[in-house]
């Protein structure tokens, strides 16, 4: 099959998800409901190649529509970072002991226990005697019931309209069509010069400097297209739904124990670190919600835009997660002959 027929293929399951989870009000349909498209497809036994641009395309649209929205300023709240940080790492440590104590081996319980960059750490746990496919499995799980779970949440306090009432008061330059180009094209070349720098979700920040250094720093406006940002998230869900794969739910009843224990500790953590959020920073309950959601960078920013959350507050969070898993877990890494040698 080719390319363009998978590409075809791709979207009109994805669409059909969507549409499926609009008419029985699932929460953020656009993206969960391409998820359960996939997923019901892998059980039967059907796979579906996607192309490989699409991963990179989608990323780059998405951290430019975040660009247009970059509002808010990070100065005084370094102390509400380092918190979070903290959290990440107190998280992993007690992941690593709970699936340790419900017998999962300590190799693979170090890497499935990290709460970000599935596919990242499932690489580097190659690398050591641990089990991937338990490691995408409790990996895999965590992603989608966090993401399931914090959507549900976020949609109790679902801003309505947030973008109408957002860009009725700006009276900023509109973006003409040559300046829209020059942005596209810095925006893919910020996105090259940060994949070679190994910088993560390069194709989401380079975009989102960007095109957001340029609305801010020109006072430029352009009303963000609903039907745009809608596909977006219809394409998100429909990549995260196809990346988990027939095996891994099949391994699912094997590992209910360790699962459901994760998921409570990573999901209860979640809210009360959301809540302390909310204490430090007065930021609105949806936006310290999302910014705590230990599921998948790319759907996580989606659903803020869509529930009208403080987007780019969700965006560097998640991006903070990100990027602290992948640098702890290296190091952490280092002491696994410690940990294995315990009793």
């Amino acid at each position: 099959m080719t390319a363009f027929a998978n590409f075809v293929i791709f979207w009109c399951l994805s669409f059909l998800g969507y549409m499926a989870g609009r008419r029985l009000k699932v929460p953020a349909p656009a993206i969960l409901g391409p998820v359960a498209c996939f997923m019901v497809l892998a059980l039967s036994g059907v796979h579906l190649s996607v192309p490989a641009f699409q991963k990179p395309m989608l990323s780059v649209v998405t951290g430019i529509l975040l660009g247009l929205r970059m509002n808010h300023s990070l100065k005084g709240v370094y102390r509400q970072i380092i918190v979070y940080v903290a959290w990440l790492i107190l998280l992993s440590l007690a992941g690593i002991c709970i699936l340790t104590a419900t017998g999962v081996d300590r190799e693979t319980a170090f890497f499935a226990a990290m709460p970000g960059g599935m596919a990242e750490i499932t690489l580097m746990s190659l690398s050591y005697r641990s089990d991937p496919f338990v490691t995408v499995l409790l990996q895999s799980s965590r992603m989608l019931i966090s993401m399931t779970f914090f959507s549900s949440l976020a949609a109790r306090y679902r801003k309505k309209d947030p973008e109408e009432r957002k860009m009725d008061h700006l009276r900023g330059k509109g973006i003409s069509l040559p300046l829209w180009c020059l942005l596209i094209v810095l925006s893919l070349a910020g996105a090259g010069i940060f994949g070679l720098l190994h910088i993560p979700a390069a194709t989401i920040l380079a975009p989102m400097m960007v095109v957001g250094t340029a609305v801010r720093g020109a006072g430029l406006e352009c009303r963000i297209n609903r039907n745009l940002q809608t596909l977006v998230q219809i394409g998100i869900g429909g990549l995260t739904g196809a990346s988990i794969s027939r095996e891994s739910m099949m391994g699912f009843p094997h590992y209910i124990i360790p699962i459901i224990l994760l998921s409570l500790l990573v999901t209860g953590s979640g809210i009360l670190m959301a809540h302390l959020l909310m204490k430090l920073t007065q930021w609105d309950k949806i936006t310290c919600i999302l910014s705590c959601c230990p599921a998948g960078l790319s759907p996580t920013i989606m659903v803020a835009m869509e529930y009208g959350a403080d987007a780019d507050i969700v965006t560097i969070f998640q991006v903070l997660r990100m990027v602290t898993v992948l640098l702890m877990t290296p190091v952490l890494a280092r002491c696994l002959p410690l940990f294995i040698q315990m009793p």
